[in-house]
């Protein structure tokens, strides 16, 4: 501090006590890969919108089916263009999204049709589905 020496002792009697353990290993260049480690921007939107038709799958899957169907196009287009763990996830979440997406659909327009069907010969009442 402030070069001064508070046990009167000069710089060339000051001993460095940490080891050097560097001197003994050899230098290792890194390896030079032509391959981007970067995602494009076409996986990374197909892994948003996968993970969009998951999230959507309770509103009555029809926007699920429409995310999980563009998100799977863009990552397999993506894919194509260098595959990395990004585009594998998008595609992976947009075939669950699309394939729950379509059963949700399908269970949702057929209680829908059923509750139509019911209204339209009189069998349902309101007031029913608050009986307890």
């Amino acid at each position: 501090m402030d070069g001064q020496n508070y046990n009167n002792e000069t710089s060339q009697e000051q001993q460095n006590f940490y080891q050097d353990n560097t001197s003994s290993m050899s230098y290792y260049a890194p390896v030079n890969e032509d391959v981007p480690h970067n995602a494009n921007g076409l996986q990374i939107g197909g892994l948003v919108l996968g993970i969009l038709s998951i999230v959507f799958i309770c509103c009555y899957g029809y926007p699920s089916v429409i995310f999980g169907g563009i998100g799977l196009i863009l990552s397999i287009v993506g894919n194509k263009k260098g595959k990395h763990g990004i585009g594998t996830a998008g595609f992976i979440c947009s075939i669950i999204g699309l394939v729950l997406g379509i059963i949700s659909a399908i269970y949702y327009t057929m209680y829908i049709a059923a509750l139509f069907q019911m209204m339209q010969t009189g069998d349902f009442n309101i007031y029913d589905l608050y009986r307890f």
